[in-house]
Order: C-alpha cells, then structure tokens, then sequence
C-alpha cells in the first residue's frame, strides 16, 4: 500500500509514542502537514497563530534574537515565581508542530517563540561525540538506519533528517552536536542538559564549558550520583533534580544542601500538587512534563487545556506544544 510523504513520516514519528502510538496514527490519517497560522488537526487553533518557518529554518537569513520580556537569571532562579516552559526536545517532540525534534532548527524555533528553556538529548557517537539524538537508533527521525553508538559523528551527519510532517525547509538540518545546540542557544534560551543517555559525564560538562555556556546550561538527571561527578568536575554547574516521592525529594535536597538544584522535576507523579507544595516549602520550584495535554491540545488546538497544570501550582511545564503553553499563560 503506498502512503503519502506526510503518512509515512506520521508512521515513523508515531513508532516511539509507546502508549500514544494508536492516537498518534489516527491523527496521521486525517490530519495535513500544518501551515503557519492554520488551524485544524496538530495547527494553531483559538487565537494561537504559528511563526513563520522562515524566522527559524534553513531559509533564515539570521538567526533569530531572544524575544521573551522574561530576566534570564529567572531560569537558574529557584526563588523567581514567574511561570516558565520548557519545549520538549527544542520546540516539541512527537507531537510538536514547529519544527523537527532535537534539531537546531527546533532550538531556534524556541527562541522565535520565546521559551524559557530547550530540553536535549545527547548521546555518543561511535567516535564518542555527543550529538542530540532522543532514541537509540537514527530510524524515526532519519533517512538513515542503525544504532547511534554504531556511527561515527560524520556518517550519523551524513543523514537527512525526517521533517516531512512541518512546515518549512529544514534541508539543511542534521543531527547536531550538543555543543553546536549550546552555542545556538547561548544568550538566548537555557538549555536542559539531560545526562540519562550516557554515562559520559566528562564529556557532558566538557561541551558546556567549551562553548561557555555555564550560565545558559542546567544539567539535568535523574541520577544523584551523575549530579555529584558533574560539580566535582565543574563546581558551578546549575542542576536539576528528579523526584517521585516525598523521600526522595528529601534526600536530593539534603546531599545537594551546599549547592542547590536550580530546578526539581517531578517523575512518574501522577497526582503532582501534595509534591508541588513540598517542594515549594523547600524554597524550589517544580517541573513536570505535560505531555498528557499536549495529547489532547494535538485534537482541541485549546490552551485552555493547560490550566490543570498550573493549578496544581507548577512553576515550570515541559510541553511538546509549548506555543500553546505559552499563550495560557498569556505569553
């Protein structure tokens, strides 16, 4: 059975949604690429209107500059009670509508719109370059097949990369390197340095000071043990910490008391306010993902969809559609 561009690209985004995965298909087969300022199935929609590709893709004359009104000290500011975002792999995953996931492109986007953070995914090359890359394997978000740990920083750039489902000419994307999506960031956008996809924590804090990035980087891990080489190796290093329970929160705050997480994320909370109020008496602020909502905005295009999130007293969502996000909160 032959599909069009836009369905086989659907198929491929939709083999790592795991439990969205049925959801996911059936918006592939009734839904269109989306077009700046569209409504309808995955677009913008209740006066939401999508940026222009052209500020962001490979078109872009320049790249573009910070827009957001926010200080940037907010962001590595555990006391600043602004209501910030985070845009899921740049400007969203599997279920973002700007830009490719993980590239620079989507890094850029983020900055169009004016998000608050860029969460990433670096891992290994086979000549041990981190590039960012969210699965094990190049096959979704690729033309290419194979492990990542299998190939080399030139042939894993060699690939094209799959942006059949936006708007806009991304041509020249690649996978990136972690220290290019620094550099790019860099007095623009935080970037949320998620160190769960290797164990190579020197190469991690290497990248962040090598593009001088300490003050636009957090590194970011479930892993209190990683938290602790990282600040051996870079003493001002901001971090974040992952939690799931009232103990482990404890205990994170407790062994980082001399030098405190920037942000705590809630993992695996399903019923997060009892949490998010620990965690504010503590003097922090909560992040969690919110890819639930993002699932039902994918049907609705309502920002409105959002307003459980911060309800529940969140200071920071991490969205794959982080424009929407961002207009609820009237940004």
């Amino acid at each position: 059975m032959s599909r069009s561009p836009h369905a086989a690209s659907c198929l491929r985004q939709a083999r790592g949604l795991a439990p969205l995965a049925a959801l996911a298909l059936a918006a592939c087969t009734s839904a269109s690429p989306v077009e700046p300022g569209a409504g309808g199935a995955g677009g913008s929609g209740h006066g939401v209107v999508l940026p222009d590709p052209g500020v962001y893709d490979c078109t872009a004359a320049t790249p573009p500059e910070r827009v957001t009104a926010i200080d940037p000290s907010c962001a590595t500011d555990r006391t600043c009670a602004q209501k910030l975002v985070s845009g899921h792999r740049g400007a969203g995953g599997q279920l973002g509508v700007l830009a490719p996931e993980d590239t620079l492109a989507s890094v850029r986007a983020a900055i169009a719109i004016g998000l608050d953070f860029v969460e990433t995914d670096p891992r290994p090359s086979a000549d041990g370059v981190l590039v960012n890359l969210h699965d094990t394997t190049v096959d979704r978000t690729t033309d290419g097949t194979g492990a990542a740990a299998d190939l080399t920083l030139a042939e894993l750039q060699a690939l094209h990369i799959d942006a059949g489902a936006f708007p806009g000419d991304y041509a020249c994307e690649r996978i990136p390197t972690l220290e290019e999506v620094l550099a790019t960031a860099r007095g623009k956008v935080h970037v949320l340095v998620d160190a769960n996809k290797t164990d190579r924590v020197d190469l991690l804090v290497a990248a962040i000071q090598a593009t001088d990035t300490l003050d636009w980087a957090i590194f970011d891990t479930s892993s209190t043990a990683k938290i602790e080489e990282a600040l051996l190796l870079e003493p001002a290093l901001h971090t974040m910490v992952r939690v799931g329970t009232s103990a482990e929160l404890a205990a994170a705050l407790a062994l980082f008391a001399n030098h405190p997480p920037v942000i705590v994320e809630l993992s695996d909370v399903p019923s997060p306010k009892a949490l998010t109020d620990e965690v504010h008496a503590a003097g922090h602020r909560a992040l969690i993902d919110v890819f639930a909502f993002d699932l039902l905005a994918k049907f609705s295009n309502d920002p409105d969809d959002y307003a459980p999130v911060f309800a529940d007293g969140i200071d920071i969502a991490q969205s794959d559609r982080p424009e929407l996000v961002l207009h609820y909160l009237g940004r």
